[in-house]
């Protein structure tokens, strides 16, 4: 299929007012979708479907769900960056208000004061900035950031229950293949200078520490036996114009566990959240004063079938294919991502706070990583 064929078939689903998802996994050329037939909403009951799925940050809500019944599928092979229409520069639009910076440094010594108090050991606060445009081309935006950001997991979402999103995101929550399991623990910000070569301070070192940890633990508590769970050295890694510390943990399910155990245990994450995670989840959810809604959530392939063939030599039998089939989960947390509605798009950002935080620099944490969406909008 070609690129004309296949953003004419996206665009055309966007007009109907149908459902839609098209993205493309980390490293990879191939761009998929699935595009819902009718505009019925479905959520997950148990993440035991198949398809693709749009789950928010409070736990209390369902996941939104593209059955891959009741969709149809497309592919498309990237063969090069797209061309973009040039955009006209608006420096000033690129920069969030005073009022914006002075209540989030307020939310953030509210938070202070619930680790100095000892309630919390991090907690991970955002805020939502509005920026206006000129008729915003959600195809273009895409596009925008496939070209952008090779190394993450890009997407576009649309349902008319839950509005147009985008969103380009570094983290893995967690791929499942057959009961062997991979996900990360991502923790630590500062801006790329040119070099992989940084040093990292102690609050992003003990952040990144904390995060892993508590993904370890939570993973122990599920019935990961402790000689299945691997764990890498921590390592710096690069998402777009942005540096963060990583940790890749790996495993194999328990017999009998299933999928929605394993992502509950890990969902939200210290990264976006906070540790102790439901102390942190009620804080985010009582003082942030907006919604974060799908920000800090998960999305990704759910429970798709993967066959794969190998040839085995038997005696008197010659490359005899056997062919196994096993179920294939990819999600990633929604970071890194806006909301488009209307003349505005609405950018999601944060930071995780522990007691060594700086309200000021915290600010401009979230100032550096709003750069990933701003880059493509302007």
């Amino acid at each position: 299929m070609d690129e004309a064929i296949f953003f004419g078939r996206l665009r055309k689903q966007y007009d109907q007012n149908l459902p839609f998802v098209a993205y493309r996994k980390p490293g990879e050329r191939t761009i998929q979708s699935f595009l819902q037939k009718e505009d019925t909403f479905f959520t997950s009951e148990d993440l035991s479907e198949t398809g693709f799925v749009f789950a928010p940050f409070d736990t209390r809500k369902k996941a939104v769900l593209i059955p891959e019944e009741a969709s149809e599928k497309l592919i498309f092979e990237q063969q090069g960056d797209f061309e973009i229409p040039e955009k006209e520069k608006r420096s000033e639009r690129l920069n969030p208000s005073e009022a914006d910076k002075e209540k989030h440094i307020s939310l953030v010594k509210k938070g202070l004061l619930e680790l100095n108090s000892g309630n919390l050991q991090k907690v991970v606060l955002s805020r939502k900035e509005k920026v206006e445009l000129e008729q915003p081309e959600p195809f273009e935006l895409f596009k925008e950031l496939l070209n952008s950001y090779s190394t993450a997991f890009v997407y576009l979402w649309y349902h008319p229950e839950t509005g147009l999103w985008l969103g380009a995101t570094p983290e893995t929550l967690l791929k499942v293949e057959g009961r062997n399991f991979k996900t990360m623990a991502l923790a630590g910000t500062q801006k790329f200078q040119g070099t992989m070569e940084v040093e990292w301070g102690e609050k992003e070192k003990q952040e990144q520490q904390y995060v892993t940890d508590s993904i370890v633990e939570d993973l122990k508590k599920l019935g990961v036996s402790s000689s299945a769970l691997k764990s890498s050295e921590v390592y710096t890694a690069r998402a777009g114009n942005l540096l963060h510390l990583r940790t890749d943990i790996s495993g194999r399910l328990a017999a009998g566990e299933n999928l929605s155990e394993i992502i509950k245990a890990l969902h939200p994450t210290p990264a976006v959240c906070g540790l102790q995670k439901e102390k942190a989840q009620n804080f985010i959810l009582s003082e942030e004063n907006y919604d974060r809604e799908f920000y800090t959530g998960f999305l990704g392939e759910l429970n798709l079938q993967n066959s794969t063939s190998r040839s085995v030599n038997k005696r008197n039998v010659e490359n005899l294919a056997y062919r196994t089939v096993k179920k294939k989960t990819a999600l990633f947390v929604n970071l890194r991502c806006m909301k488009l509605r209307e003349n505005a798009a609405y950018l999601y950002v944060g930071g995780g706070i522990t007691k060594d935080s700086d309200p000021e620099a915290e600010w401009e944490e979230t100032v550096n990583k709003s750069q990933t969406m701003k880059k493509v909008l302007f």
